[in-house]
C-alpha cells in the first residue's frame, strides 16, 4: 500500500526512542533538533465547573484525588498483542481549576435551557425509568427537548464571566438543575445532521439519542447534566438492576441526580468520586488527552504523495446496487476537513455481481460456510476477511502514485441472511493480525441496514477515521495505571463520551471530526513528525553531499521552528501542518541524496487470543 517510507520511520523512531537520551530539558527545544527524540510538554488546564450544585454537597478532596497528574498517549492496539504500544513523543501536565457558579449566572443559565427548549412528551426511557420498581420518583407532564450544541455556545459564551479567559485549556460543566424552584424535566438533542445516503434524523426519531451530556461542537468544553433524562445511552434510566449484562459484574453507571439520596439508587456519599470518574475517565482520557488506535504515522504518504480512500463495493444483494448508498464526495470532504495538510485521493469500484473468492470469503465470515481456509492459523473465522483480501489485494485495489498511501475499504451491499452471525455489524477497521498496525477496512450494508437508517458513507467516514488513527469516545487508555478499558462492568458509564461532537461516537447525531478529535490528532502527527524529522536530519547532514540540500534543511528548519511555536499556541492544526510539511522537506532532501529507504522488515509474533477482533455494531436499533 506504499507505505514502506512511512513504516520505516515509523519503526525507526521506536528504536531510537528508546535508544536515545530524550531531550527533557525544562524549555523544550524550539525547531529541528537532529539526532534528538524530543518529548513535546504542555501543561493542560483542566476547568471544572459546577452549575447549580450546592458547593457543600461537593467534596474537592475526594474528586480532586481521583484526578490524573499527567498523560502519556500511547498507540493502543498493539498492547493487545503483549507489545508496548508506540509513546507518542507528548506528555501533557494537568492543573485544575474548580468554580462554583453564582446565583445570578445560575439563573440567567436555566432561564436560556427554558427559552432554547421544546416541550414534548417524556422519551420512552424516561416512561421506562417510571416503570422502574425502584425509582424514587416518576418523571411528569411536558419535557424540555433542548439543543445540546446550543447550549455548548451558550456556555462557551459565558465562560469569561466567571473566570475562564483562554481556549488554552478544557472545562467540565457538572450541571444541576434540580431542586431549583424553575426546575423542568428535559433532555438534551443533536437534529441537524441527518443520515447523507438514507436522510434518516436519528437525533430527530430515535429516543435512544435524546442525552445527558455534549460537547466539542464550538468548543474545548463538555457538559453533563445528571438532572436531565433519565436516558438509554448510559442506561441511567434503569435503576433496578446492577447487572445489565448478566456477568455478575455490576454495571457502573451514574443515574439521575435526585436518585443520590438515602434509599435511592447511589449513596449521596458517592456524587463527588462518581463526578471525578466521569472527569477523569471518560473527560479527560476520552475526550481531552486521549490515545490513538493504530499509529498515525503508518498512513504518511511517501515524496509527493497523497492519502487515497479507495471503496471496492460487492453487490452480494440482487434486489439493490451499493453505488445508490455511498457519497465519495462526503467521505472525501470529511477527510479532507480533518487532516487539510495532505493531499486526497478517492476512488469507488463496483464489483457487480461479488465474485466467487469475495464472496466465499465473507460466507466463512458470517458462519454460514464452515470450512477452513486462511483463517484457519489466526484461530479465528472473524480473520477470514483480511487474509483473503490481504492475499488478493491487487486483485481489487488499482495501483496509485508510488508515494500514495491507500486506505482500502471493502464494502458489501448485502442481505441480512448473508450476514449471518454478524448481522448487525456496521464495519470495522482491522489491523494485520500480527503486531497491531492498522491493514483494511470492512463495512456492511443492507436493506435492513438502510430501514434502521444506514448508508455506506458515514461508516466509511467513522471506520476511516479508525485506520487513520482515531479511538471511540467510549474507549480509551489510563495512563497512569496503563489501563485499556471500554464502556462494560466498572467503566459502563463510559458510554457517555459518546455524548460528544465526533463521527466517532456511535449515537449518528454528528459527521464531523469536532475539537476533540482535532486537537488529539494534530497533536499525534505534530510531535511524530517532529521526531520523524529529528531522526532523518541527522542522516541528510551526515551524508558527504548535505551541502547540496542545504536549502531544503533549511525549509524545514524554518517549518520545524513554526510548528513549535504553534504547538505552545495550542494552534494544533498550524502545529501539524508545519511539522508535516519540514519532514516532507527532508524526504525530499534524502531523495537527492539517493539515501534509499527500503521495506522495514515487520516485527513477527505469534497471534494473541488476547487481541479483540470485534467490529462496530447497531446500538439500539429498535426504538
Amino acid at each position: 500500500m506504499k507505505r514502506a517510507l512511512a513504516v520505516l520511520f515509523v519503526l525507526l523512531l521506536i528504536v531510537t526512542m528508546a535508544a536515545s537520551p530524550v531531550a527533557a530539558a525544562k524549555k523544550q527545544p524550539a525547531g529541528l533538533t537532529p539526532g534528538q527524540s524530543v518529548l513535546f510538554k504542555q501543561e493542560v488546564p483542566i476547568n471544572l465547573v459546577f452549575i447549580g450544585y450546592d458547593e457543600g454537597a461537593i467534596d474537592l478532596s475526594e474528586l480532586l484525588g481521583g484526578l490524573p497528574s499527567s498523560y502519556e498517549p500511547i498507540v493502543r492496539y498493539p498492547e493487545f498483542y503483549g507489545l508496548s504500544g508506540r509513546p507518542m513523543g507528548l506528555h501533557f501536565d494537568f492543573t485544575y481549576k474548580t468554580i462554583f457558579t453564582n446565583d445570578r449566572f445560575e439563573d440567567r443559565f436555566f432561564k436560556t435551557l427554558m427559552k432554547l427548549g421544546q416541550e414534548g412528551d417524556p422519551t420512552a426511557f424516561q416512561f421506562a425509568y417510571n416503570d422502574m420498581a425502584n425509582n424514587v420518583l416518576d418523571v411528569s407532564g411536558q419535557v424540555l427537548y433542548i439543543d445540546g450544541p446550543s447550549v455548548e455556545k451558550y456556555l462557551k459564551s459565558q465562560a469569561g464571566s466567571i473566570g475562564i479567559r483562554s481556549a488554552r485549556g478544557y472545562t467540565i460543566y457538572f450541571i444541576n438543575w434540580y431542586a431549583r424552584p424553575d426546575f423542568r424535566f428535559h433532555v438534551y438533542t443533536k437534529t441537524d445532521q441527518p443520515d447523507p445516503d438514507t436522510g434518516y434524523n436519528f437525533g430527530d426519531l430515535r429516543a435512544s439519542r435524546k442525552i445527558i451530556a455534549w460537547g466539542g461542537s464550538h468548543s474545548r468544553s463538555w457538559f453533563l447534566d445528571l438532572s436531565a433524562g433519565p436516558e438509554a445511552w448510559t442506561n441511567n434510566y434503569d435503576v433496578d438492576n446492577l447487572d445489565l449484562d448478566g456477568n455478575g459484574v455490576e454495571d457502573y453507571r451514574m443515574p439521575p441526580i435526585w436518585e443520590y439520596t438515602p434509599g435511592g439508587y447511589r449513596d449521596p456519599a458517592l456524587l463527588s468520586n462518581d463526578l471525578g470518574l466521569l472527569a477523569r475517565y471518560v473527560g479527560i482520557n476520552l475526550l481531552f488527552t486521549s490515545s490513538p488506535l493504530y499509529d498515525p504515522l503508518v498512513t504518511t504518504p511517501g515524496l509527493n504523495g497523497r492519502k487515497a480512500v479507495h471503496v471496492e463495493v460487492f453487490e452480494d444483494d440482487p434486489a439493490s446496487n451499493g453505488l445508490d448508498w455511498i457519497n465519495m464526495g462526503f467521505v472525501q470532504d470529511k477527510m479532507v476537513k480533518f487532516e487539510p495538510y495532505y493531499g486526497w485521493l478517492n476512488g469507488l469500484e463496483d464489483n457487480n455481481p461479488i465474485d466467487p473468492g469475495a464472496q466465499r470469503a465473507l460466507r466463512i465470515f458470517a458462519g454460514l460456510l464452515l470450512e477452513d481456509d486462511c483463517w484457519s492459523p489466526f484461530g479465528d473465522t472473524f480473520a477470514e476477511l483480511f487474509c483473503y483480501f490481504d492475499a488478493n489485494y491487487s486483485s481489487y485495489v488499482p495501483d496509485y502514485g508510488p508515494g500514495d498511501y491507500v486506505a482500502a475499504i471493502f464494502a458489501f451491499n448485502t442481505t441480512a441472511d448473508n450476514l449471518g452471525s454478524q448481522f448487525g455489524l456496521l464495519g470495522f477497521a482491522d489491523d494485520n493480525w500480527v503486531d497491531g498496525t492498522q491493514s483494511y477496512v470492512f463495512a456492511f450494508d443492507s436493506a435492513e441496514y438502510r430501514d434502521l437508517g444506514y448508508g455506506f458513507s458515514t461508516t466509511a467516514v467513522h471506520e476511516g477515521g479508525h485506520h487513520f488513527g482515531m479511538s471511540h469516545p467510549h474507549d480509551g487508555y489510563d495512563a497512569e495505571t496503563g489501563l485499556d478499558y471500554g464502556p462494560e462492568d466498572e467503566f459502563y458509564y463510559a458510554w457517555a463520551g459518546d455524548e460528544s461532537n465526533t463521527i466517532m461516537h456511535y449515537l449518528d447525531l454528528s459527521q464531523d471530526f469536532g475539537q476533540f478529535d482535532q486537537d488529539n490528532m494534530y497533536r499525534y502527527e505534530f510531535a511524530g513528525y517532529m521526531n520523524l524529522a529529528n531522526d532523518l536530519a541527522d542522516d541528510v547532514m551526515a551524508h558527504p553531499q548535505y551541502n547540496s540540500v542545504k536549502g531544503l534543511v533549511a525549509k524545514a528548519r524554518i517549518r520545524a521552528s513554526e510548528a513549535s511555536r504553534a504547538f505552545t499556541k495550542w494552534d494544533y492544526l498550524r502545529a501539524a501542518s508545519n511539522a508535516f510539511r519540514a519532514y516532507m522537506f527532508l524526504v525530499q532532501a534524502a531523495d537527492q541524496l539517493g539515501i534509499s529507504v527500503e521495506q522495514a522488515a515487520m516485527l513477527r509474533v505469534a497471534p494473541s487470543g488476547l487481541a479483540p477482533h470485534e467490529g462496530d455494531p447497531i446500538r439500539y436499533p429498535d426504538n
